[in-house]
């Protein structure tokens, strides 16, 4: 029996929520390609994740009707179905609101961010201990995210709650309970409507914001109301809630290696090499498919249109042949003058993140303004990960602001 055969694969395991690395090295160290099933399998390496998220013909299938992992599902059907499209659809309503997120306009937005994280820490820092993720990890990006699609303060909690609804929906339908699966679907069609009345709304009363384009675009016949309603979803979710992981997650990391934590307080300039370590150790999306949209070779093997790869990037961002001891949280990795190729945490090729700079900048100032206000920042009690296996984060996290 070969050493490939004799592996098994138990990542997605409820037991691992906290720490699915070692389960994806063990798949990692034997082969490029491990098969879950004869017609899907696994890639952990980062040259075999990184080539398929950045290949074309490597997409969804939901079109065609070919994808395996969710055969006869139509793209409007997915949570956040942009992220679901392919090229040329993909390409088109994703170019609806491109232009809020260019590093331009996001560098305009940075005061508003600084304003918002400052102004949490002013409530929850005289309380002394604080649920870091209720209080600030997740609040914070979503109101970001929130003004910029435009929906109103009052919908702020009832938006949240569907949100956290379709997070807790995004693992692979055979891990999800009927109860589970009822919920993420009752969720996306209570936002869908949500977001097409906000939409119709801003058609008769315009206002400086992306809601106020997507009505500009179904006035023109660019896009339909179910593409623009899995728009919102998927710029609503995912515009907050990865980067609520990363602060959540990348706390617990930093306090779990207090010399990473003192150097970031005594060298501040490290912030953004240190995101983008903290991106790399422990992303927010551990793993996504995509479908052979025509035949693909991918690590000697054929792979017939139709025929899907789960691409993870929690194994392909910790891979030894990329990053020299790619288990220990390093604040410095980027910071060289020849760092090593960046992390995959926000995918790749036409899919790459559309918000990824919004992002990295909130995760930079949340995390530096807790630091630099909070010294004696502790843990307070065990954190709380969340069950999910797809979307990697944090539940709660009680932690001491103050002594």
């Amino acid at each position: 029996m070969s050493a490939e055969t004799e592996v098994v694969f138990d990542g997605f395991h409820p037991a691992f929520r906290a720490n699915p690395y070692p389960r994806y090295a063990i798949v990692r160290e034997v082969t490029p390609l491990y098969a879950l099933r004869p017609d899907v399998h696994l890639a952990t390496r980062y040259a075999e994740v990184s080539a398929v998220l950045t290949d074309p013909d490597w997409g969804h299938g939901y079109d065609d009707g070919i994808n395996p992992l969710r055969p006869g599902v139509a793209p409007e059907e997915v949570p956040g179905g942009i992220v679901r499209m392919d090229p040329p659809q993909h390409t088109r309503v994703r170019a609806i609101v491109s232009r809020a997120f260019t590093p331009r306009r996001v560098e305009e937005i940075t005061a508003r961010v600084e304003q918002r994280v400052d102004e949490l820490l002013d409530a929850a820092i005289p309380a002394g201990e604080v649920d870091l993720v209720e209080t600030y990890a997740r609040p914070a990006p979503f109101a970001i995210i929130a003004e910029m699609l435009g929906v109103p303060v009052e919908d702020y909690r009832e938006v949240m709650a569907w949100s956290l609804a379709l997070v807790h929906g995004t693992d692979p339908d055979i891990l999800q309970t009927p109860a589970q699966l009822a919920r993420r679907d009752a969720a996306r069609v209570e936002f869908d409507a949500y977001f097409v009345e906000l939409i119709a709304m801003r058609h008769k009363e315009p206002r400086d914001d992306m809601f106020t384009d997507m009505a500009a675009a179904r006035d023109a016949g660019t896009a339909t109301d179910s593409e623009l309603a899995g728009l919102c979803t998927a710029l609503m979710v995912g515009g907050y809630e990865t980067a609520a992981d990363v602060i959540g997650t990348g706390i617990v990391a930093l306090l779990r290696n207090p010399d990473q934590l003192a150097l970031w307080r005594e060298r501040p300039e490290l912030a953004r090499s240190g995101v983008e370590e903290l991106l790399r150790y422990e992303p927010p999306v551990q793993f996504t498919h995509r479908v052979a949209l025509t035949e693909r070779q991918l690590a000697g093997r054929t792979f017939p249109r139709g025929s899907g790869v789960v691409v993870a990037m929690a194994g392909a961002n910790r891979d030894p042949a990329v990053y020299t001891d790619p288990d220990r949280l390093d604040i410095t990795r980027f910071e060289s003058g020849t760092p090593p190729p960046r992390p995959l945490s926000f995918g790749g090729g036409v899919h790459f993140c559309l918000g990824s700079t919004l992002g990295k900048l909130e995760v930079r100032l949340a995390v530096d303004t807790l630091l630099r206000r909070a010294p004696e920042l502790a843990l307070a009690g065990a954190p709380v990960w969340r069950d999910t296996a797809a979307f990697h984060g944090l539940d709660a996290l009680p932690v001491r602001l103050r002594a």
